[in-house]
């Protein structure tokens, strides 16, 4: 079925619009687990969420040195 000109037009900028809001999306998913990392370093002990991803229990707390990861337990299945 061809398409006049006007709504070829319409459909061509109505799917460019599209295709820039999802590119939005990714940048914003992107930051937005950039920041939930930032926050979880500097304040492990005041985050209240239910995203499994920021936990305070991830971080340990070194004297006089700063926070860093728990490391996770070896299972042994890597091996060289």
């Amino acid at each position: 079925m061809p398409y006049s000109e006007g709504e070829y037009s319409e459909t061509s900028q109505l799917r460019t619009r599209c295709t820039i809001l999802e590119s939005q999306i990714q940048v914003l998913q992107t930051q937005n687990a950039e920041l939930k990392e930032l926050v979880t370093k500097l304040y492990p002990k005041e985050i209240n969420s239910t995203d499994e991803n920021i936990r305070s229990d991830q971080w340990k707390d070194v004297e006089r040195v700063g926070k860093f990861p728990v490391p996770i337990k070896d299972d042994g299945d890597f091996q060289v």
